[in-house]
């Protein structure tokens, strides 16, 4: 799979400043729990962000609605341009003369559709049109693109964003204690077009799986809204009183190019207890008989054990009033360096996760390698005693 979460699609787009001075994107609003656009600007070694725009942030057309703003209503219309004159400003992002730009629309949990016609992937409403304009003004309005795209471009894509030439000989080491602490890059590399609006923290398991055992994780939950079912965002899912974010995910991916998603525990498919969830990372290739008794513990698949791996938490847009977030925990400084594609010893984020505990609390992932028999005999708390949870 590829992306950094299952629950997300992108739509990619290059603007070439050399030759145009605008790109107007013209859409509806979609059924969707968030969709923003972002323009990355390629520089020497990298990228650079040149300015975003998410959904709450885009002021519709005159006459129109934004849904995601309260009180809502039905889906109006936007136009977002991408200029390389002028300064950010309203709907417009600025982008550096001279450059490729890449105009990235993201879109995380479209609402249930029960559609075959493709456009569930963006919230029940088409690709939004694009029209560039060139040095003498004139306009090129460009053919809509197919909402889904073929492997063969997706391959060439990704090949464009991490050459096979690359080496990404990653060695995780092996954890000092059974215990695996989360932190948050301080800056994630540029090559991942980090998206603004999200922060993220990472977790080594080591580079090799240990035999006979599995990852544990428990954190608690924050609220976030039930957009698939059809709730605005602004009213929180079952369960919660209060929407502390926009969304929020673990995912284990391959520490191997294209750093492929292994797969996801996202919140609206994992199972709670008492607004806490439990998450078992073993090497069965299904969901395993063993726990079939536990209906609460959420499994994910190692993978491919050829590939080291990583574990990110997302939390996107949380909510002005809750300090719990990974965001609280960046901003006070529980963070460590990564340049990609090189990686730290595993201290660096050793070090760190205790300060990032100390500002999450409870929401805090807590992971461990922990025996399967001693899962069997006690369930998490056997596996987390001794580990503050």
């Amino acid at each position: 799979m590829q992306g950094p979460d299952g629950a997300a699609r992108y739509w990619v787009m290059p603007f070439d400043t050399t030759q145009y001075q605008t790109m107007t994107i013209k859409g509806t609003y979609p059924n969707i729990r968030y969709f923003s656009f972002a323009a990355y600007e390629t520089i020497k070694g990298g990228f650079n962000l040149a300015g975003d725009l998410y959904d709450a942030q885009i002021a519709p057309d005159p006459g129109s609605i934004n849904p995601f703003v309260p009180p809502g209503g039905s889906n109006g219309t936007y136009t977002v341009v991408i200029a390389r004159t002028g300064s950010t400003s309203g709907n417009t992002i600025a982008v550096s003369p001279d450059l490729l730009v890449w105009v990235v629309l993201r879109m995380y949990v479209a609402d249930a559709d029960p559609s075959l016609s493709g456009q569930s992937l963006m919230g029940g409403v088409p690709l939004p049109t694009i029209t560039l304009t060139d040095q003498t003004s004139a306009s090129h309005p460009l053919a809509a693109c197919s909402p889904i795209n073929k492997w063969l471009d997706a391959s060439a894509f990704a090949q464009f964003l991490f050459p096979p030439t690359e080496d990404l000989s990653v060695d995780e080491g092996t954890p000092s204690s059974d215990r695996l602490w989360f932190a948050s890059p301080l800056n994630p590399p540029s090559v991942l077009w980090p998206n603004p609006d999200n922060k993220y923290m990472m977790m080594w398991p080591g580079d090799k799986y240990q035999p006979g055992r599995i990852i544990v994780i428990r954190g608690k939950a924050p609220g976030f809204p039930d957009t698939f079912r059809g709730s605005p965002i602004w009213v929180a899912s079952s369960g919660f009183q209060t929407v502390d974010m926009r969304y929020w995910a673990l995912c284990e991916q391959d520490f191997a190019l294209p750093l492929s998603v292994v797969n996801c525990a996202s919140d609206l498919t994992t199972d709670l207890k008492g607004k806490y969830y439990t998450i078992v990372i073993s090497d069965d290739l299904v969901r395993p008989k063993w726990l079939r008794s536990r209906p609460n513990v959420n499994w994910l698949p190692y993978g491919d054990e050829q590939y080291p791996k990583f574990v990110v938490l997302r939390n996107m847009l949380p909510a002005a009033d809750f300090h719990n977030a990974v965001q609280d925990a960046w901003k006070k400084g529980c963070t460590f360096d990564l340049n990609f594609p090189a990686v730290p010893d595993r201290s660096a984020i050793d070090d760190q996760g205790p300060c990032a505990q100390g500002v999450m609390g409870d929401y805090y992932p807590v992971a461990v390698w922990c025996d399967k028999s001693t899962f069997l005999a006690g369930g998490f708390r056997a596996c987390l005693k001794g580990s503050d949870k």
